[in-house]
């Protein structure tokens, strides 16, 4: 344990945390640092790249983290080119989904703002594409009884609504050429009301699939609907209510896997406040923008990024230990995917910054995005996933957000201490499988019959 300590205090500062703040004597720095609400963190704009440090241009403070996580879908779908080796070992594409949820009235449109910006180079080439389709179907249509029908162009559309069917969606993959496709929803309830039960679930496996590229299909007789089996490469930014997040995400399918492949943001609470001031961006920040994009679009292949890999992985096993000490399952569930999720961002920071190595700046975006996706997640979904593991495993149920149980242990302690400090919250077989798993990971050592002892961590 003492070794994992001094590699995270040799990445992230003297505390052995992943400290998100700003350390002046290095000038590629970068302010993650919380300003006492989880979910609002200060971002120290001249350190972000091209593109991102414009989208935050005109943004009050309190907002700059749900913009940033708005368009970090949008940014990986220009990137959709890019493969990039992750911790395990396997080949990662920029797969992001992210919903931004606020009450009504919230300025959520802050986040809309900014990625019209993004999307005018996808408006204007599906624009275009959407034209060679509809005249394609005219054709079609007015052709003669006898008259062969004019050939599917089979176009390239990028931008697709939320709302759009399955057989749709398919067709639009299909077409896709292993491309990304995007997809901007203003109102997550609309999704909602707009996908029955059956749709719903369907566009359930379909987002779960497009995190990692994996293969969806479907299968008809009828030559009116689409068939085929295609890759799911589909990234998605969704605004909606705090009611439509709830609604769209159940206590009976928080453990299905989606939520913790969404990034999370929240609006600040606007609650009898004065209304914000917004500035506006100028010519020059909305071209440096479109360069942004011209460079997402512009990389093609594997790239290697060792420094990010190593600070995302010291995070991820921080959080493990963190989770582990407190018995924190959510913790456990939700840090996973949440390295994951602030590993891609790193990487598009990477690509924006054009450095030919990940700089401290690019490490600590990084490993900010990862603290507060888990924070979010957990927030937003942690009591619902929580109930999910007692009724499904009968297991322990977090004691405390800032208590560990393993730390309130005494140096040799017995079954009935832990027994003590859980409080009838876990069955013995849950407090036998704690005890196993501290044992497994060489925490503990047992001394005779009923007393173990802590080793040292």
């Amino acid at each position: 344990m003492d070794a994992i300590i001094d590699h995270l205090s040799f990445l992230y500062g003297q505390s052995g945390r992943a400290e998100l703040t700003i350390d002046h004597s290095e000038e590629d720095d970068f302010d993650g640092t919380e300003n006492g609400q989880s979910s609002m963190v200060n971002v120290q704009l001249n350190k972000l790249p091209i593109g991102l440090k414009e989208s935050m241009v005109g943004v009050p403070v309190s907002m700059h983290m749900p913009t940033l996580v708005g368009i970090m879908p949008i940014c990986g779908a220009y990137a959709d080119g890019v493969e990039v080796e992750y911790c395990d070992g396997n080949i990662h594409h920029l797969g992001l989904m992210a919903i931004i949820r606020g009450e009504q009235a919230s300025n959520k449109s802050v986040v809309k703002n900014a990625i019209d910006i993004w999307k005018r180079q996808f408006d204007e080439e599906d624009a275009l594409a959407r034209k060679r389709e509809e005249e394609w179907k005219e054709r079609k249509k007015g052709r003669k009884a006898n008259e062969k029908a004019p050939e599917d162009p089979h176009v390239l559309i990028r931008q697709v609504p939320v709302t759009v069917s399955c057989s749709t969606l398919l067709k639009r993959f299909k077409n896709s050429g292993g491309h990304t496709l995007y997809s901007f929803g203003e109102e997550l309830d609309t999704l909602r009301k707009t996908n029955g039960a059956g749709s719903w679930s369907s566009k359930y496996d379909i987002y779960r699939l497009s995190f990692d590229r994996g293969e969806w299909g479907q299968d008809y007789n009828s030559d009116a609907a689409e068939s085929g089996v295609v890759k799911v490469a589909y990234n998605w930014t969704m605004l909606g209510t705090n009611g439509a997040l709830r609604k769209c995400f159940k206590s009976d399918n928080i453990e299905n896997g989606l939520s913790s492949r969404v990034m999370l943001a929240e609006m600040p609470d606007s609650s009898f406040s004065k209304m914000p001031k917004f500035g506006k961006r100028s010519a020059e920040d909305e071209a440096k923008i479109q360069e942004a994009v011209t460079r997402l679009r512009s990389f093609t292949g594997v790239f290697d990024v060792p420094r990010l890999r190593k600070a995302i992985e010291a995070w991820v096993e921080e959080k493990r230990v963190e989770a582990a000490k407190d018995i924190d399952h959510v913790k456990d569930t939700y840090r996973k995917r949440a390295a994951v999720i602030g590993f891609r961002c790193g990487v598009i920071f990477h690509l924006l910054s054009g450095a030919a190595r990940e700089t401290k700046a690019c490490l600590d975006f990084a490993l900010m995005m990862a603290e507060y996706c888990l924070k979010q997640q957990i927030k937003a979904f942690g009591e619902a996933l929580e109930s999910q593991f007692v009724d499904a495993r009968d297991e322990c149920i977090r004691y405390g957000s800032n208590h560990s149980i393993f730390d309130q242990l005494s140096p040799a302690f017995t079954m009935d201490d832990l027994r003590s400090l859980k409080r009838g919250f876990c069955s013995e077989a849950g407090l036998r499988k704690i005890i196993s798993r501290w044992y497994r990971d060489k925490w503990i050592e047992k001394t005779d019959k009923t007393h173990w002892k802590k080793l040292t961590m």
